[in-house]
C-alpha cells in the first residue's frame, strides 16, 4: 500500500523551461540559448546541486569561461532567475488533496542551495514531512545514496513510496524502481500527467475540479 508521495521540485512543483526563463533577461532567442550552455550546462552548476560551490564562485567560474559579453548577463540570470520561476498551482493543490487523503508527502531534489532558500516559506514546504535537496547532502540524483538517505532518515518501506519526477534521462527513475521505490517519470510541468500517474496507482482526488477535468479530457 502506497502511504508516501515522494516529489521532485523542478518542473513538477516549480515550473521552468530554461529559453522561457532566461527570454526574461534577453529578447534575442540565439542570446538565450548560448546562456542555457553557458550556465545551465556547465560544471559550476552540477557542482551548485552538489552544494560543492557558492553561488559567488560559480558565477565567476561561469564568467572565465564564457565570451566576455555574456559577463554581465551571467551574473544577472544567477542573481534574479528565482524571481521568474513560478509555482505550479495545480500539482501543488493535488499534494493539498494527497495529504487530506492522508498520504505523507517528501521531497526528493537536485537542487542549489540559494534555490532552495529562495523558495523555502512557499506553501507546498508546509505539508512535508521530509525534504531532501541534494546541495544540503552532497549527493545529486540518480545516486542511490541520495534515495537512500531519504529512506533512512524518515523509515521509509521503499514498496510504500510513489516518487514524481520528470528525469527525462530515466535515470532517477531507474535508481528509485531498482530499491523498490515505485513510480515513473511525469511529463514537465504537466498536472494532468501527475493525475495519471496516481490513478495508475488507484489513487483518485475525487471531487477536486482539476480531476474531474482531468477524467472529462480522457473520455474525450
Amino acid at each position: 500500500m502506497i502511504r508516501n508521495i515522494i516529489f521532485d521540485l523542478g518542473n513538477v512543483i516549480i515550473k521552468g523551461s530554461n529559453v522561457e526563463t532566461l527570454m526574461h533577461f534577453t529578447n534575442d532567442e540565439k542570446i538565450a540559448e548560448d546562456l542555457i550552455q553557458y550556465i545551465f550546462k556547465t560544471e559550476e552548476w552540477k557542482l551548485l546541486d552538489l552544494g560543492n560551490i557558492s553561488k559567488e564562485e560559480a558565477i565567476k567560474q561561469m564568467q572565465k569561461k564564457a565570451p566576455k559579453q555574456y559577463e554581465f548577463l551571467i551574473e544577472e540570470v544567477m542573481n534574479k532567475r528565482c524571481e521568474y520561476l513560478v509555482l505550479n498551482k495545480d500539482t501543488i493543490e493535488i499534494a493539498k488533496k494527497l495529504r487530506k487523503k492522508g498520504y505523507h508527502i517528501y521531497v526528493l531534489s537536485n537542487m542549489a542551495a540559494h534555490t532552495y532558500e529562495y523558495f523555502q516559506e512557499i506553501d507546498f514546504f508546509k505539508l512535508c514531512d521530509g525534504i531532501i535537496i541534494s546541495a544540503y547532502e552532497h549527493l545529486v540524483k540518480p545516486d542511490e545514496k541520495l534515495f537512500k538517505t531519504l529512506l533512512n532518515r524518515y523509515h521509509l518501506k521503499p514498496e510504500e513510496c510513489l516518487f514524481i519526477d520528470d528525469d527525462d534521462t530515466g535515470k532517477s527513475l531507474e535508481t528509485a524502481n531498482r530499491l523498490g521505490i515505485l513510480g515513473r517519470r511525469v511529463k514537465p510541468n504537466d498536472s494532468q500527467d501527475v493525475l495519471a500517474l496516481l490513478e495508475e496507482y488507484k489513487i483518485e482526488i475525487k471531487k477536486d475540479i482539476l480531476y474531474q477535468k482531468w477524467k472529462q479530457q480522457k473520455k474525450k
